[in-house]
C-alpha cells in the first residue's frame, strides 16, 4: 500500500491541512503562493518576517469547486448597541480575535492545489494537495469559518439572535 503523505501549514498549526494525492482528471486544481511582508516597527527597523499561504481562489468555478460562499458578518449598529447596552447593565463582553481563522475551517468541497512551491515530495511531483481545511483565498473560506464558529457555540449553549446572525447570547445566573 503506498505510503499517505500529509501536509501542515506551519509548527504551531496542528491540525492537517491537506494529504498528497494523484492528480484527478475530472477535478480542476487551484493554483496557490506564498506571499512574503516585512513588518517594521516604528523606527523604520524590522521587527519580523511574515509568510503566508494561499490559494488563487479566484480560478475556482461556482458549481464546480464550490456551491455555497455566503457567510454573515456583524453589523455595526449590532456591536455600537450591543456595547452601550453592555455599558449600561455593567455586563462582561468577550471578544476575540483569531490569526489562523481560516485554516479552522474544514470544508465540505473536494478541493485540490498544486504542491506548494518548496513543499514538492519527492517521487510525487505531479501529484496535488487535496484540502482538508480552508486557506486563505478560497472562495468557501469564509464560509467554512463561520460553519465552524457557529457549530461550536451553539454547542456550549449560546442562543442566536434573530436579529443579527453573529450575535451569539448566552444567559448566566439569570
Amino acid at each position: 500500500m503506498e505510503e499517505n503523505y500529509v501536509g501542515r501549514i506551519s509548527i504551531q498549526h496542528k491540525e492537517w491541512v491537506w494529504e498528497i494525492i494523484p492528480r484527478p482528471s475530472d477535478k480542476s486544481v487551484v493554483t496557490s503562493m506564498w506571499i512574503y511582508k516585512i513588518k517594521h516597527v516604528v523606527d523604520g527597523s524590522i521587527d519580523k518576517y511574515k509568510t503566508r499561504f494561499v490559494a488563487r481562489g479566484f480560478f475556482q468555478k461556482e458549481g464546480i469547486d464550490y456551491e455555497e460562499t455566503f457567510a454573515p458578518t456583524a453589523r455595526y449598529t449590532t456591536i455600537r448597541s450591543l456595547v452601550s447596552l453592555a455599558t449600561t447593565m455593567g455586563w462582561n463582553i468577550h471578544q476575540m480575535d483569531v490569526k489562523t481563522t481560516f485554516l479552522n475551517g474544514t470544508i465540505e468541497e473536494e478541493v485540490h492545489i498544486e504542491q506548494p512551491e518548496g513543499f514538492a515530495v519527492n517521487g510525487k511531483d505531479t501529484h496535488v494537495c487535496r484540502l482538508k481545511k480552508a486557506l486563505y483565498g478560497l472562495k468557501q473560506a469564509h464560509r467554512a469559518w463561520y460553519a465552524r464558529m457557529d457549530a461550536y457555540l451553539l454547542r456550549i449553549r449560546f442562543v442566536k439572535s434573530f436579529a443579527d446572525p453573529n450575535l451569539y447570547i448566552k444567559v448566566v445566573n439569570n
